[in-house]
C-alpha cells in the first residue's frame, strides 16, 4: 500500500481484507438508475433548506465561509487511490465542503463537491465547470454520522469510472466522473472544521475493514431463539463462515417497505464493493415496473467482469409492507431459492459456488434476521415467522 500525509508520499505495508458491493448498489440494478442509486433525475431532487427552520446558518451568509485547508495533490488521481480526509466538526458547523478542483484558483472548476449537511443527514454531490453546477445528487445509501464537536474520518476513493465517499468508516454514497479523473490537482475544504490530517494512499479493496466499519458475521445455528425487535442495519454487508456448502441454507427473514422501489440480495465473494466482487446469485425484486401494481422478481450473476443473462418472473411472491422468508438452499449443481415455504425458483451455478462467503442486502426493505443452517429444514415457514434474536 502507498500512503502519505500532506503530499509526502510513503510505502508502508497493510494486511487487507480478503475475499463485499456495492455502491453498492452503484453497480447493481438494470437500468442507469438502479444500476447507480446516486444519480437521481432532476424531478426528483431534494430541494430541502440548509437548516431544519428554513434558514441559511450565519456563517454562509456574505461570503464569509471559512477556508480550513487547500492543497494540490502530490501526484495525478488513478484508479485505487484514496484520499482520506480527518478533522473535527466544530460547534457553529451546519455543513461543510470538501472540493477536489482542477486547480487552485477561485475561479477552477471542481471534479468533485462533497457537501454533508448535518442537520439532515445526507450529503450533497456535484461539480462546477465553466462556472456553471450541475445536478445536485443528493441521494444516499446510508445516512452520513456527522456531529458537531466530534472529530471525522472522510475517504474519497477513485474507481475507474466514479469516486465513493465513506464518512467515520461507513460507505455513503458515489459520483460518477464528469471530468477527466488526471485533470484534478487541488482540494480544498470550505467550512467551519478543523483539518488535522490529509493522506493520500492507495487501497486494493473498498471499503476496508476497520473498528468503525466491522462487518456481520451471519450466525450459523441449529434452532431459533428468543423472538426480538431489533434489526439489521440495511444495506447489510454480512460474512458468512463456512461459505454456502451443499446442502446448506441461508434464512433471510424481512418485511417489504411500503412504498418500494426495489431490493436485492446478494450472495457474493468478498465484503467490498470496489473492485466490483463476483456475485454468484442476484436476487432482485422490482416494484417499479410500468404495469401498476405488476412487479418483477429477477435473478441473475455477475460473473467475468459483467453481469449475465437475467432470469425473470412475475414477482407475486413479495408485495409492499409484508413480511417475508427467503431460504437459499445449495443443491449440487444450483441454488434453489424458497420464499414463504414456496419454491420459487432454481438457479444454476455460473462460477465455482465454494467461493461463495459474503452476503449484501440493499434497498426497500427491513431485515429482521439472518442466519445459515446446516442442514435444509421447513421450520422457519410458518404463517407468523419465527424472529431471531442474533
Amino acid at each position: 500500500m502507498l500512503g502519505a500525509k500532506f503530499g509526502k508520499w510513503v510505502n508502508d505495508n497493510i494486511v487487507f481484507l480478503v475475499g463485499i458491493p456495492l455502491i453498492i448498489g452503484v453497480h447493481y440494478g438494470w437500468s442507469k438508475l438502479q444500476q447507480n442509486p446516486n444519480l437521481v433525475p432532476p424531478d426528483r431532487q431534494k430541494k430541502e433548506p440548509v437548516l431544519e427552520d428554513g434558514t441559511e446558518p450565519e456563517e454562509w451568509k456574505n461570503g464569509a465561509i471559512p477556508t480550513a485547508f487547500s492543497e494540490d495533490l502530490p501526484r495525478p488521481l488513478t484508479p485505487g487511490c484514496c484520499i482520506r480526509l480527518r478533522g473535527f466538526v466544530q460547534p457553529t458547523c451546519s455543513r461543510f465542503s470538501v472540493n477536489l478542483r482542477c486547480g487552485k484558483d477561485s475561479d477552477s472548476d471542481i471534479a468533485l463537491h462533497v457537501n454533508p449537511r448535518l442537520s439532515q443527514r445526507y450529503v450533497v454531490r456535484n461539480s462546477l465547470l465553466g462556472n456553471r453546477w450541475g445536478i445536485e445528487e443528493t441521494t444516499c445509501i446510508s445516512k452520513p454520522k456527522l456531529s458537531r464537536n466530534q472529530p471525522f474520518e472522510m475517504d474519497i476513493l477513485c474507481s475507474e469510472s466514479m469516486f465513493f465517499v465513506s464518512i467515520n468508516g461507513k460507505h455513503v454514497c458515489a459520483f460518477v466522473y464528469r471530468v477527466l479523473l488526471a485533470k484534478v490537482k487541488n482540494i480544498q475544504v470550505v467550512g467551519y472544521v478543523k483539518v488535522s490530517d490529509v493522506e493520500y494512499t492507495t487501497l486494493d479493496v473498498y471499503p476496508q475493514s476497520s473498528p468503525k466499519n466491522e462487518f456481520y458475521t451471519v450466525p450459523v445455528i441449529e434452532e431459533p431463539v428468543v423472538s426480538t425487535e431489533n434489526t439489521l442495519e440495511v444495506p447489510l454487508t454480512a460474512k458468512l463462515p463456512t461459505g454456502l456448502k451443499l446442502g446448506q441454507q441461508l434464512e433471510i427473514h424481512g418485511k417489504v417497505k411500503i412504498l418500494p422501489s426495489s431490493f436485492f440480495i446478494n450472495l457474493q465473494e468478498g465484503t467490498h464493493m470496489w473492485p466490483h466482487p463476483p456475485v454468484h446469485l442476484h436476487l432482485n425484486p422490482r416494484f417499479n415496473t410500468t404495469s401498476v401494481g405488476k412487479y418483477m422478481f429477477v435473478r441473475n450473476a455477475w460473473t467475468n467482469g459483467d453481469w449475465g443473462l437475467e432470469e425473470r418472473c412475475p414477482g407475486v411472491h413479495f408485495s409492499p409492507g409484508s413480511e417475508f422468508v427467503v431460504v437459499i438452499r445449495r443443491g449440487n449443481n444450483h441454488f434453489a431459492v424458497w420464499i414463504d415455504g414456496k419454491l420459487a425458483g432454481e438457479f444454476k451455478f455460473r462460477a465455482d459456488a465454494d467461493k461463495v462467503n459474503a452476503l449484501y442486502i440493499q434497498g426497500d426493505v427491513t431485515i429482521k434476521a439472518v442466519c445459515l443452517r446446516t442442514k435444509a429444514t421447513d421450520a422457519c415457514f410458518t404463517k407468523k415467522p419465527k424472529r431471531f434474536a442474533l
